[in-house]
């Protein structure tokens, strides 16, 4: 096929074809990045600063909602811009910034009661907290990096355990799995819901973790607040990639609010993927931004919302931070609702908020 024709082909297919990478170009650190602003290897200081500052305004002004208003995309992409300078993991202005977002999201779980609806908030990477009415649990929780300074302190970390029934981890991957964290849960005696395997060869893990069975069907039920309330959970049998393992997580609260959470879900899985929609009305779908063929998973699982995860991974190399910017590219024309939520940020669930279920 020739170039022209090929051009004609993509142009009569619309809007809603997804867009195709460019070939690597001088300016790309990774065909990857072919739809996002080329990062910077270092920048002023003052333009971070001002930068973060004016970001943090904006996403404090005009909180997530559905419809989005949008001046939040345009603090997004500066949040892009900035996070996306290679050496941005090492600049205390960027990690001054990351610790006060989770500090405020940390007080901000401490005095919010919830009496209808879940809410949400999205901490750091793919890490999420839920409160309802009647219970509070937490998801693939982490500090932060392994980068000196760009790390949540453990005091901060103690209070979100304090607040939560439960915890849930997806997979055994640094950024979704932390043994510390782990620890400030099991000694609350909070359960923490794990994949099979995952910190076996430690007795003080092995003999604590709640190793649910894999299963499509099996409905597991965790005991919660001595056992007057349960959660009830479907650990699909994600993977990423071949492997590790990856627990896709679907949790129902006793109100009857449901939520599936990804982990770092990808590669396939799609002959089950396609089919959660058809036995479960899922509330929201939290999964990682990368995810294969996000698009397909959405209309698969049908939620009500959908809130990503896994933008701007500190810890990865610059080329796999992925960013706000791809997300909407990712979810562009999609039919279900979405919301990007920066750290610390949280949104209010009510099912009246979103589009009914057709």
């Amino acid at each position: 096929m020739s170039s022209r024709s090929l051009l004609l082909l993509l142009t009569a297919a619309g809007p809603w074809l997804a867009p195709v990478a460019d070939p690597i170009k001088p300016y790309l650190s990774s065909p990857r990045r072919a739809f996002t602003a080329p990062e910077l290897r270092d920048a002023p200081d003052e333009w971070i600063d001002r930068s973060l500052k004016w970001a943090d305004d904006i996403l404090d002004r005009y909180p997530p909602a559905v419809p989005e208003h949008p001046v939040r995309r345009a603090a997004l992409i500066r949040l892009d811009d900035v996070l996306h300078i290679e050496s941005a993991p090492r600049k205390p202005l960027v990690q001054q910034f990351y610790r006060a977002r989770i500090e405020k999201a940390v007080r901000e779980i401490e005095r919010t009661r919830v009496t209808e609806g879940m809410r949400i908030w999205k901490l750091y990477n793919h890490g999420f907290f839920v409160r309802t009415a009647g219970v509070s649990f937490a998801i693939d929780i982490v500090p932060g990096t392994n980068e000196r300074g760009f790390s949540v302190d453990a005091p901060a970390l103690e209070r979100v355990a304090d607040q939560a029934d439960a915890f849930f981890i997806s997979h055994l991957h640094g950024d979704h799995a932390n043994q510390a964290v782990a620890r400030l849960f099991l000694a609350r005696g909070k359960p923490v819901v794990a994949p099979e395997g995952l910190w076996a060869g430690q007795a003080e893990f092995s003999k604590a973790l709640l190793y649910p069975k894999r299963s499509t069907t099996l409905v597991h039920e965790i005991p919660i607040q001595s056992g007057r309330k349960t959660l009830k959970l479907v650990a699909y049998p994600g993977h990423q990639g071949a492997s590790p393992i990856v627990n896709v997580n679907l949790v129902t609260t006793p109100e009857g609010f449901t939520i599936l959470h990804t982990g770092d879900q990808s590669g396939g899985d799609f002959d089950w993927i396609d089919r959660i929609g058809a036995g479960h009305k899922v509330d929201v779908l939290m999964p990682n931004c990368w995810t294969t063929d996000i698009q397909r998973m959405a209309r698969g699982v049908n939620p009500k919302l959908i809130l990503t995860g896994h933008e701007n991974e500190m810890g990865h190399t610059v080329d796999h931070r992925e960013d706000y910017t791809q997300t909407y590219n990712h979810l562009f024309g999609t039919p279900y609702p979405f919301l990007v939520l920066g750290w610390g940020e949280s949104f209010h669930y009510r099912a009246a908020t979103v589009r009914e279920r057709s």
